[in-house]
């Protein structure tokens, strides 16, 4: 690996510094940067329990390979999912070790990628047998099965083949096998990059006879070096054990222990490539961390991802096939379209401190490996076309959000000028979309959307069952991903965000199958409207019109949800309040898709948990999972968490009809504010894992009754986290105006403009916050993944939209050109404008590129106050006495009016008003 400068250039003073893509130097000499810190290429994390560990083992007085070697063996075979694994010096040395305990005949052929590490090829030429090397495709950085295939034909029947899962990305490894006609057992994967990539659902560390790993410094797994065999062979496992040790029947360790014997015996040739306990040692309080740092890891690609996409000339590499990546490296080709060659990239890169790599120089470019291995005739053209393209990007679990940021502006700057105007200046990118069926349907819609950006959805590839559109592999000029089956290997693979079902016959029961997959991967499922409408119109992609949410709202709409989100459900028991709510029920939709042990469905009205059932379910026979009660209730609520011990909890109950809760503010603090409270101090006595409030923007600054309650359910949660038991997590989401839920701000104005009446907006200039169902859900879930007790995250939803625009932006949607509006007034407790954050509140970033986390500096929101203001308030709404509550709620939220404003004769209940937040 060549890691490329991390410091500017120092140069002479007076040098000019020539101008890249007409974009002139930011300052008019050389001088080194000192305004910014770098961002270095790689940096290697050590945990303060990787260290410890490393002390105590030093202590111990056994630092060669012994029980804590065995441990690690023991434990990274389960985690990879494998039988056996065997710890050695370093991913060489493993590579070697397989090929050796393969038993291949002496100066047998192995392919071998043409775009991998030279140690790779090494370590065949050090087996005794000889590299034939395989082209790949310039898309993945990764051999086909045409290039395999070719190489095959040139050393007649390769004895074993090598295969690279390049940058953490799945390789096609029985495709592969298949069209080098041999057999898993005669396959070696190289997974140095590859540690928590899956290929389909599959991990990576199983699938061929063994994998090699690597602990290199900058790996996944950083120890310093080491590696590791894993297989479930345990003759091969056995073989792999005794050769990493000259060979040796015993090592030291075997020797010393009770009924050990100082005699050994040496049968075959062997190397000096086993792992020390205290490499094991640091491996194993590394692995504990693991999955944070690859979810870190995947965040950071996502963030680049989005950044990238729309700058011309720089593409990430594709996936080979199906599977999650494990991101170890972010790699990008520069093509001709940027403007500039990769080299001088790299070095003004340099330049303001921001470090690169390449992933690799190919093998036949090497001196030594010209002679060594086989090339075949005709050359390597994929590889040496990719290897001027390749530039691997800073990616590491500790770069940090404004790191990538800088990253990423660097390059837009530095290139063309067309594609260094301002994000807001250049169309959104869509969705990415994942069509089902590639049939007259399917490929028709594809093609309008892609030609038509505004509708906010972006084809990316096709699933179908048909055996021949598959085999054709792509259909106009998109690829056939695979089959109905693979819509969730398909959708995580290639960072779906909607899948739309274009196939007019397909069944209910097949239809279900499909969103169920596509849900459990957090995607979203949209469909035509009319098949047979569609296909007697050819399939126009306007059908798509009423999904257009960047029409509506002015920005694109957001993929909250990320795949693995659905850890923090899979398995576990999940209770949802107000669960027949419009927000409640969406939510229960997502969370089943990610497979709880139980889903707890609790709400007061029954026939809403009725219905949902048999949304859920297609009936209402599972009466154990429904749960009717009241929140304000709170010896039923105990009750109910000591009896089914939740361990998530979404908090959706809420009062939440603004005018109402301004004529009852009583009501709404018995149900907001004191019902949440006995939600929290239940869930903390039960052990509640997971606990998320939903809130609304209303709670910022609130001036109404139910931002006042709202706000004040925040800071429960907050303050329940400071008491909360080990292993307790209490978090909040605050929402703006969801659109298309129940009762929503476009269903009265549907229904309104469904009956000729006007449309009733409250002024011309009141703007609101919106987003999705899909976005709102989506937050609900990512703060539950994401939360570490206390946060009030909140969506980045760009800029407030003026109601008055998004209700005549509708009316046109449903063509209605010419919208009869009339305005009514402000009611009280509405804001003209309403806001995300407090005035008193700072906001930061958090892992997810679109999600911020709010957090108070006021004294008068502290746990005390709380606990101090409390009490009164509960008193006034027993006695039911308004004037009290709002007095009590004005004292403690400075800004909340303390009587009612009198409403205007035209504002009061007569017009209708949109039930959410």
């Amino acid at each position: 690996m060549t890691v490329h400068r991390l410091r500017p250039r120092r140069e002479s003073a007076g040098r000019p510094r020539p101008a890249l893509n007409g974009v002139p130097p930011t300052d008019a000499l050389i001088v080194e940067r000192t305004d910014v810190p770098d961002v270095p290429f790689a940096v290697t994390r050590i945990s303060p329990e990787a260290r410890r560990a490393a002390q105590r083992v030093l202590a111990s007085g056994w630092v060669t390979t012994g029980h804590e070697t065995e441990r690690f063996e023991s434990e990274f075979a389960a985690y990879v999912g494998a039988e056996h694994a065997v710890a050695v010096s370093s991913c060489t040395a493993a590579l070697e070790l397989a090929l050796r305990a393969l038993r291949l005949p002496p100066g047998g052929t192995v392919l071998v990628p043409a775009v991998t590490f030279c140690g790779a090829a090494q370590a065949v030429l050090h087996a005794g047998l000889r590299p034939v090397l395989v082209d790949v495709d310039q898309r993945t950085a990764m051999p086909t099965p045409a290039t395999v295939a070719r190489a095959a034909r040139v050393c007649g029947c390769p004895q074993a083949m090598m295969v690279l899962h390049y940058g953490g990305a799945p390789a096609p490894v029985a495709d592969l096998a298949e069209a080098a006609r041999l057999s898993l057992t005669h396959v070696v994967e190289d997974a140095a990059h590859a540690l928590g990539t899956s290929v389909g659902d599959r991990p990576v560390g199983g699938l061929s006879r063994a994998t090699c790993f690597s602990f290199y410094a900058t790996k996944n797994l950083p120890i310093g070096e080491g590696g590791m065999v894993t297989t479930d062979d345990p003759h091969l496992a056995e073989r792999i054990r005794r050769t990493r040790l000259h060979g040796m029947s015993a090592d030291a360790w075997g020797r010393s222990l009770p009924g050990g014997s100082w005699r050994y015996t040496v049968e075959e040739a062997g190397l000096k490539a086993n792992m020390t306990d205290v490499q094991a040692a640091i491996g194993r309080a590394q692995l504990d961390r693991l999955d944070d740092w690859q979810r870190r890891r995947g965040a950071l690609a996502a963030r680049y991802e989005e950044a990238l996409a729309t700058v011309p000339g720089l593409q990430p590499l594709q996936s080979a096939t199906p599977g999650r990546h494990a991101h170890h490296l972010y790699v990008v080709r520069v093509l001709d379209e940027y403007g500039t060659g990769r080299d001088q990239l790299i070095d003004r890169l340099a330049e303001l401190g921001i470090g690169t790599s390449v992933h690799f120089i190919p093998l036949h470019h090497m001196p030594y490996l010209q002679h060594a291995a086989i090339t075949p005739p005709g050359g390597l053209p994929g590889a040496d076309a990719l290897f001027p393209q390749l530039l691997s990007l800073p990616l590491y679990p500790g770069l940090t959000e404004r790191a990538v940021d800088r990253v990423c502006a660097e390059l837009t700057r530095l290139a063309p000028p067309a594609a260094a105007h301002p994000a807001e200046t250049l169309p959104s990118a869509g969705l990415r979309t994942l069509v089902i069926g590639a049939g007259e349907a399917g490929e028709a819609l594809a093609r309008d959307l892609a030609h038509t950006p505004q509708f906010g959805l972006e084809p990316v590839g096709f699933l179908d069952d048909d055996p021949a559109k598959r085999r054709a592999g792509v259909i106009g000029d998109l690829p056939v991903l695979g089959g109905l089956d693979d819509t969730r290997t398909a959708a995580l693979t290639h960072r779906i965000e909607v899948v739309v079902v274009a196939i007019p016959g397909l069944g209910p029961e097949r239809f279900s199958q499909v969103a169920r997959a596509a849900g459990a991967s957090g995607m979203s499922v949209r469909y035509l409207p009319s098949f047979i409408a569609a296909l007697r119109r050819d399939v126009m992609g306007s059908d798509m019109r009423s999904l257009d949410v960047h029409e509506l709202t002015g920005r694109a709409e957001i993929h909250v949800v990320s795949p693995d989100t659905g850890s923090t459900i899979a398995g576990r028991r999940v209770l949802v309040t107000g669960a027949g709510g419009s927000i409640g029920s969406e939510l229960c939709h997502q969370v089943r898709a990610f497979g709880p042990s139980r889903l707890f469905l609790l709400d007061h009205d029954e026939s809403n948990l009725h219905r949902l059932q048999l949304e859920l379910y297609g009936d209402a026979l599972r009466a154990d999972d429904v749960v009717i009660s009241d929140i304000r209730d709170r010896p039923r609520i105990d009750q109910i968490f000591r009896e089914l011990r939740p361990e998530v909890v979404f908090h959706a109950a809420a009062l939440k009809h603004l005018p109402l809760l301004e004529l009852h503010p009583c009501e709404g603090v018995k149900s907001n504010v004191r019902g949440t409270e006995n939600l929290v101090r239940a869930a903390a006595a039960a052990g509640t894992g997971r606990f998320v409030l939903i809130s609304t923007d209303k709670a910022a600054d609130p001036v109404s009754v139910l931002g006042a309650t709202k706000r004040l359910a925040e800071l429960i949660v907050q303050s329940g986290q400071q008491d909360a038991p080990p292993g307790t997590v209490f978090a909040a989401v605050r929402f703006g105006n969801v659109l298309g839920s129940r009762g929503s701000l476009l269903s009265v104005v549907a229904q309104q403009i469904g009956t000729g009446s006007p449309v009733t907006v409250t002024h011309p200039e009141a703007t609101r916050f919106f987003m999705t169902v899909e976005e709102a859900v989506g937050l609900v879930l990512e703060a539950a993944r994401m939360a570490r007790g206390g946060e009030v995250f909140v969506l980045d939803m760009s800029v407030p939209v003026r109601i008055v625009d998004l209700v005549r932006k509708f009316a046109r949607s449903v063509h209605v050109p010419d919208v009869d509006i009339r305005f009514t007034g402000l009611r009280p407790g509405e804001k003209l404008n309403e806001t995300l954050f407090a005035a008193h509140e700072r906001h930061a970033r958090t892992a997810h590129p679109r999600i911020l986390a709010a957090t108070s500096t006021a004294r008068h929101e502290r746990p005390a106050a709380l606990a101090q203001n409390l009490p009164a308030l509960y008193t006034a709404t027993e006695r039911n006495d308004t004037d009290e509550v709002r007095r009590v709620l004005a004292e403690f939220l400075p800004g909340f009016p303390a009587s009612q404003s009198t409403p205007r004769p035209h504002a009061g209940m007569a017009d209708p008003y949109p039930d959410d937040f």
